[in-house]
């Protein structure tokens, strides 16, 4: 099968996959996964571990299916993380008053000290794309996601 290309306007040869949102966005993601394991890599953490801490920063406690959901992860696996993560003390799990069954996960203050670092890293990523982009085309990229994410959540459920 040949491979289809479009000439674009610099006179260059351009994929035909280069013009479908959802290869973008994977691609995307992709280039910034890449560097939050960089990230991960210099603090000597997971990604997930990474993603554990920045996710519930500001957070008083999320439940595992919760978090889970946020971080788009399997809950099994999630489990796994969060144990290893207890066990380093930068998470504690505490009994829900409302419902004796249900645990809500929180940082420690050592969880929020190995955040700090994390947050200051995911700032800085966000301002060289605000850079590179400009504020507005990044506003609206955040909010075109934002919409992208709630459609998609709601055609799930349905």
């Amino acid at each position: 099968m040949k491979e289809q290309k479009n000439i674009h306007h610099s006179g260059k040869a351009e994929l035909v996959i280069d013009e479908f949102l959802p290869y973008l966005l994977a691609h995307a993601s992709n280039l910034i996964s890449r560097q939050i394991d960089e990230i991960a890599a210099a603090e000597q953490m997971s990604r997930n571990e990474c993603k554990v801490l920045l996710t519930l920063i500001g957070s008083d406690g999320v439940s595992l299916n919760e978090l889970a959901a946020l971080m788009i992860i399997k809950q099994p696996t999630l489990s796994r993380i969060v144990e290893t993560m207890v066990d380093a003390g930068w998470l504690e799990r505490k009994v829900v008053a409302q419902d004796r069954r249900a645990i809500s996960i929180r940082l420690t203050k050592s969880g929020l000290k190995q955040a700090q670092p994390l947050l200051l890293h995911a700032r800085k990523m966000d301002t060289l794309i605000q850079k590179n982009l400009g504020i507005t085309a990044s506003d609206h990229l955040k909010k075109l996601l934002g919409q992208l994410i709630e459609i998609h959540n709601i055609s799930r459920s349905n």
